[in-house]
């Protein structure tokens, strides 16, 4: 876990080098899938990306495009997974409008266990809390979590005015406390998880998750420095495709 929130998130420990995935080890294609009548999930097909370092204002429209040339707009079921940050949710409002906006259940993890850490005394503690915050957020729960964050982030008091300039300031246990509320009180409509799986819409983007190791070892390493942006974006792989699923009804933005 703390692996995993950390090539996420940078949060539960000092961030290692980045990795970049075997291909002939991909689990998307060589792990076992149940193909039998009991499957419910789409099946994928195709993965390919749009990507670039321009803002979210320029890429918006890079979405958009791909989207309507993939037919995305024309299917019945719509929905856009993104971690909840505020400009995912502004390419959502101008572009996406009509697609249901779901806050990838991976993001939501990270901030679960992070700020459990923060408010416990030991590993053991922090599981336990983790386990029981991050089962009331997969049950539409939220709101109660955030509720239980307000009164830890009484006790742990108020973090430190500013952005943090340290590993320290950072592992705050004040600052992890009050980035979780503010994450779930932002994103509290977008997590009703038992309704998108009934639906049979995605919680979590982990195909693209899976990419952004790739992304930035390529062009966003601490060891990389560009002077020119245009030098990073003709080595970012920026091919625009189609994601194929077994419902082609069904678009599934990521």
């Amino acid at each position: 876990m703390k692996r995993l929130v950390t090539q996420m998130k940078g949060r539960a420990g000092e961030a290692g080098p980045q990795e970049i995935p075997d291909e002939s080890t991909d689990p998307a294609t060589n792990s076992p899938r149940a193909e039998g009548p009991d499957r419910w999930s789409p099946v994928q097909l195709v993965r390919t990306c749009v990507a670039s370092l321009e803002p979210s204002s320029s890429f918006g429209p890079m979405m958009a495009a791909a989207a309507q040339e993939r037919h995305f707009y024309e299917a019945r079921r719509r929905a856009l997974v993104a971690d909840g940050m505020a400009y995912n949710g502004s390419i959502h409002a101008g572009y996406f409008g009509d697609f249901e906006p779901i806050v990838d259940f991976l993001h939501v993890l990270c901030y679960v266990y992070t700020s459990a850490c923060a408010v416990s005394a030991d590993e053991s503690l922090a599981w336990a809390q983790y386990l029981v915050w991050l089962r009331a957020c997969w049950q539409g729960q939220a709101g109660a979590v955030l509720s239980e964050r307000d009164g830890w982030q009484a006790r742990v008091g108020e973090p430190p005015p500013g952005e943090p300039t340290s590993a320290e300031d950072r592992h705050d246990p004040r600052r992890l406390v009050a980035e979780a509320r503010s994450y779930l009180r932002n994103n509290q409509k977008r997590m009703d998880y038992p309704r998108y799986r009934r639906a049979g819409l995605p919680t979590m983007s982990r195909l693209v998750e899976s990419l952004v190791g790739e992304f930035n070892a390529r062009v966003k390493d601490e060891r990389k420095h560009w002077t020119r942006t245009h030098g990073a974006e003709s080595i970012a792989p920026t091919a625009r495709g189609r994601v194929e699923w077994g419902r082609p009804a069904d678009s599934i933005l990521r």
